[in-house]
């Protein structure tokens, strides 16, 4: 039997385009493109603050060493080819909105992009008729652009997560797992090993107290 294994790795960046998590379910289709080649369903993904994590609305969160915090779990059902998500997943596609004249910024991959005119759709890489493994990408919320195409498209598929549990870099859950854990910059572990399984446990904990807590 394949061992299975939980992907840990640091965000610099939670804007809700990767990992997307509009419409129910978790999708990773942009960026982290060795995770979406290698994972497999079974797998668990966590997504962790780095010290420094640029959240909604370009906001900055501040983070020390020993304050690193879970910011997604997240478990694969599904892997998919990208031109079969822009198939099944039509609504996760980009879509103009209207929020005036002004322009935000976003930032993705240390650069600054502007993109107010769609939202956060990350299906945002329609297959050229005729010619295979070319894509054209669409204008994007998430602020890739031209310099993030070739990375993008070279992790081959999309990661589909219907279970998953999403705090976001505000609201980033603190993990202690054991005195010598710390959050790799991106590392898969076997889930068998008592830290996976801790981190796990623990997060399915905290999301049960939390639906909990919101019914009172």
């Amino acid at each position: 039997m394949a061992k299975e294994f939980l992907y840990c790795y640091k965000m610099r960046h939670d804007t809700g385009f990767a990992p997307n998590t509009y419409h129910g379910v978790l999708t990773l289709a942009t960026c982290k493109p060795t995770i979406r080649r290698c994972a497999e369903i079974g797998y668990w993904i966590s997504g962790w603050t780095s010290n420094v994590v640029y959240g909604k609305n370009n906001i900055k969160k501040v983070f020390t060493d020993d304050t690193q915090k879970l910011i997604y779990l997240a478990k694969v059902t599904d892997k998919i080819k990208i031109e079969d998500y822009w198939k099944k997943y039509d609504y996760k596609r980009p879509k103009k909105i209207l929020i005036g004249k002004e322009n935000t910024t976003n930032r993705c991959g240390g650069k600054n992009c502007t993109s107010s005119l769609y939202n956060m759709g990350d299906n945002i890489y329609e297959p050229i008729k005729g010619k295979k493994d070319e894509f054209k990408q669409l204008p994007n919320g998430g602020g890739h652009g031209p310099d993030n195409e070739k990375r993008d498209l070279s992790g081959k598929y999309v990661l589909i997560c219907e279970e998953f549990y999403y705090f976001g870099v505000e609201h980033a859950v603190e993990i202690k797992v054991n005195d010598n854990f710390v959050v790799p910059r991106c590392k898969k572990i076997p889930l068998y090993d008592p830290k996976a399984q801790s981190i796990i446990e623990q997060v399915k904990k905290k999301y049960e107290q939390e639906i909990k807590s919101k019914q009172l």
